[in-house]
């Protein structure tokens, strides 16, 4: 390669920055993170919704969010509200917003969980010309899909792409029926508020009718080195039962379901689904909780959107010599 050639190559990268740029990456976190806060505005004083707001559905894309009873009256009139991402600590910055169009409700026992659509989103953890040469390589990648999974607009990618700046567990969900059952990975979920639980599967698969018939599951934490075998399992969502002995790795039982869980689990929950709901792409589940067991310490497997992984890079490299940093591979 000429010396003009790799000259023009290095000025481009520094523009538009690198094009091998993953779209999910992979991070070690403890639990609950600490690394960003997600603030409900539009109903008065902002609230802390960091622990209580899930994805809800692929497409259409929709953000659930846990409320209390006690300001139905403001979300359902149709006040503007959005969802603000901020840096935890320094500074606190602004990394990313998404604005909110109250859809629907759902009850569950003594929770209520309200669903919104997208109205617009922000992403400020890049420079505008970076952020949309990201862009226009995922619609290049679109393009190269002849039947999507989950057919959702370039709309809604952009969403997601800031949805996905607050660190997302993934855990391994265990679900029994009779002398066999399954073990899948899993990430669109999240607590609710007053015990309850929110998760969504999609509709075409195997797992979310199984979870829909059995009505019970396990949802076990699990270390980040353990990432790549969560991987592998993901195929387990288009079958509706797995041999026990089948999985690489050993188990245990879960103690109030009686569930073959993973050995390694930092934590096990347990969990009584009260109300399903189709959403679109998606089945939503609220289940309350009935028993929440920490087993093990350790760094949990978290995933976050390639686009906040750089700026979480980017801060790193601008950390001082001796700054402690998040385990991550």
């Amino acid at each position: 390669m000429g010396i003009a050639r790799r000259a023009r190559r290095a000025l481009k990268q520094m523009i538009l920055g690198p094009w091998d740029f993953p779209q999910q990456c992979t991070v070690g976190l403890r639990d609950p993170q600490s690394e960003v806060t997600v603030w409900l505005s539009g109903l008065g004083t902002p609230r802390d919704v960091t622990q209580s707001h899930i994805m809800a559905c692929g497409a259409p894309f929709t953000i659930g969010i846990g409320f209390d009873g006690q300001q139905n009256d403001l979300v359902e009139s149709g006040t503007r509200l959005s969802l603000r991402f901020h840096e935890r600590d320094g500074e606190q910055q602004l990394l990313g917003e998404i604005g909110l169009q109250y859809s629907s409700s759902l009850d569950a026992g003594r929770q209520q969980l309200y669903l919104f659509r997208v109205s617009h989103y922000r992403n400020y953890c890049l420079p505008k010309l970076q952020l949309w040469a990201r862009y226009l390589q995922y619609a290049r990648l679109r393009r190269g899909v002849q039947h999507p999974d989950v057919p959702i607009t370039a709309r809604e990618i952009h969403a997601m792409a800031v949805f996905f700046i607050c660190p997302r567990p993934v855990v391994l969900v265990s679900v029994a029926d009779g002398g066999m059952g399954n073990v899948f990975p899993m990430n669109l979920m999240g607590p609710i508020g007053n015990g309850y639980f929110a998760f969504a599967l999609n509709s075409t698969r195997a797992a979310a009718q199984l979870v829909e018939r059995t009505g019970r599951v396990a949802l076990s934490s699990i270390p980040v080195e353990q990432a790549s075998v969560a991987y592998q399992l993901a195929g387990n969502h288009r079958k509706p039962c797995t041999d026990w002995n089948q999985f690489p790795f050993a188990t245990t039982m879960s103690t109030t379901l009686g569930v073959p869980v993973p050995g390694f689990a930092l934590r096990v929950r347990e969990m009584q689904v009260e109300a399903t709901r189709k959403m679109g792409s998606h089945t939503l589940f609220v289940a309350r909780t009935i028993r929440d067991e920490a087993r093990e310490d350790g760094n949990h497997f978290f995933v976050v959107h390639g686009i906040y992984q750089a700026w979480r890079q980017k801060m790193k490299r601008a950390q001082p010599s001796g700054a402690q940093v998040e385990a991550q591979v």
